[in-house]
């Protein structure tokens, strides 16, 4: 592919982060997007200890970036609405959306394996596949890890899952009606910008964040609000007849 056709789509990079030690990796991860126009947009939680050293180092890698702080509310889900929030305040037009967030989960065994395997969508051998999938097929909404994209259960007497009560009322409250059940697990993906642009032009993040629950909110034993969302985004793309494809 032609780079200077790849030059010309412009990115919007939303990463939250909660533990101070992955401020370097961060770095060095994204430092291969440079080369492209991109916009970058960072949430780091009050409770990250040196905080300011964090915003410092982001900084100065990237200089031009936008940084807030926010409180641990829906964990990068909200942090991730707050930015949504940011970028339409600042009434950026973007092509698309790459969401990240540095996926240290704590409570999960695997936790390593699974942020580097959702990670793979930002590694320099994929970005211009990935690209060039949206480039020539309109009807791709979402480029994820493959082996994340999963189904949220459903039988005929409704959802499977904990969640179900919340997308009950969430997928009826704003019209979210996906023709599947796929979404990305994590929500590290790449997204074409318009459709949610359209949706959040309608719908206030910031309304949406104030129903989040605080703090390292799990949903082993009862649904989320938080856990909803993480399928919602990828539905509110699939809705619109977008399908997810896998790298």
């Amino acid at each position: 592919m032609n780079r200077e056709n790849i030059q010309a789509y412009k990115i919007a990079v939303f990463y939250h982060i909660f533990y101070e030690d992955s401020v370097d990796l961060i770095v060095d991860e994204l430092t291969v997007l440079k080369q492209y126009s991109v916009v970058f947009f960072f949430n780091i939680s009050d409770e990250t200890p040196e905080k300011a050293a964090v915003k410092s180092k982001l900084l100065a890698a990237f200089p031009d970036s936008f940084i807030l702080y926010s409180s641990n509310k829906g964990k990068d889900i909200g942090a991730k609405l707050l930015l949504l929030a940011l970028y339409r305040q600042l009434q950026y037009k973007c092509e698309y959306f790459i969401f990240l967030h540095d996926k240290k989960s704590l409570h999960a065994l695997n936790s390593k394996n699974w942020r580097n395997g959702l990670m793979k969508i930002i590694h320099e051998e994929n970005i211009e596949l990935i690209i060039d999938k949206f480039r020539r097929n309109q009807n791709i909404g979402i480029v994820a890890t493959k082996e994340y994209i999963i189904s949220e259960s459903r039988t005929e007497g409704g959802w499977a899952g904990l969640n179900g009560p919340i997308l009950d009322r969430l997928t009826t409250k704003y019209e979210i009606s996906p023709p599947h059940l796929k979404y990305v697990a994590g929500t590290i993906f790449w997204s074409r910008a318009k459709v949610l642009e359209e949706f959040f032009t309608n719908n206030n993040p910031l309304d949406i964040r104030c129903e989040l629950e605080n703090g390292n909110v799990l949903d082993n034993f009862t649904g989320t609000y938080t856990h909803s969302w993480e399928r919602l985004l990828s539905w509110i793309v699939t809705s619109k007849g977008l399908t997810i494809d896998g790298i």
